[in-house]
């Protein structure tokens, strides 16, 4: 039986596992988290093993009798996972994305319905990047991807933006502290035509993309560095 089963059903599991979890500071959890609350945490994406070492942390923090929070990934994540993560019960914890011919990750057919049902659910949270590479702290305008803003969109869920701050340099460095920010409620738009909607998402997508960058540290925002400007 996977461990993760056991971080779902018992907080001192949790409590332990966050503990086990050194070297990262996780600011007070916001009230737009709480128990029987849904959102969509986005944060930067500094290297595959930060980002998950925070989300298990941030996973293990969340109020409530279960571990609440699933992420969406690249299925490499689980395969190539090391075995802690493995032990972790990686595999209950991701939604699988397939890269294409085109070199895009998307969700096929049945994990795609899978997330929808997630979200349905009272307390889930569902975390994705808004960029798919790890290059410096993660914030890529040129590399932005729509899918936290259409699943906020389609379920009528607020995004929450995560600042992932780091310490070092390079590949040495590490996630040292989790910020929060304010939420983001998805706006009532009428009826839109394709091209309209793609405008809309991109857009939507970008805003969130500035509230990461407010919560990092001068020097690691990317390309939203100059984020009075955008």
């Amino acid at each position: 039986m996977s461990s993760l089963v056991l971080i779902e059903r018992d907080r001192k599991v949790r409590e332990m596992v966050d503990l086990g979890i050194r070297g990262i500071e996780v600011e007070p959890i916001p009230s737009s988290l709480d128990e029987g609350e849904r959102a969509i945490l986005v944060s930067n994406y500094p290297s595959v093993s930060q980002t998950l070492r925070a989300l298990l942390k941030v996973g293990c923090r969340l109020p409530g009798e279960g571990f609440r929070l699933k992420g969406i990934a690249r299925k490499e994540v689980k395969t190539e996972a090391n075995s802690l993560l493995k032990a972790l019960g990686i595999d209950k914890f991701i939604f699988p994305a397939q890269k294409d011919e085109a070199g895009v990750y998307k969700l096929e057919r049945r994990t795609y319905r899978e997330v929808l049902a997630y979200l349905d659910e009272s307390g889930h949270i569902l975390w994705l990047s808004l960029t798919g590479k790890t290059r410096g702290n993660g914030l890529l305008e040129g590399d932005l991807r729509t899918g936290a803003a259409l699943f906020s969109l389609m379920k009528r869920v607020p995004i929450i933006p995560m600042g992932l701050v780091a310490k070092g340099e390079r590949d040495k460095s590490k996630v040292v502290k989790v910020r929060f920010g304010e939420p983001i409620n998805p706006p009532r738009v009428e009826e839109m035509t394709e091209f309209e909607r793609s405008d809309f998402l991109i857009d939507f997508s970008r805003l969130a993309m500035c509230e990461i960058a407010k919560l990092l540290p001068p020097g690691q925002r990317g390309d939203f560095e100059n984020i009075e400007e955008k």
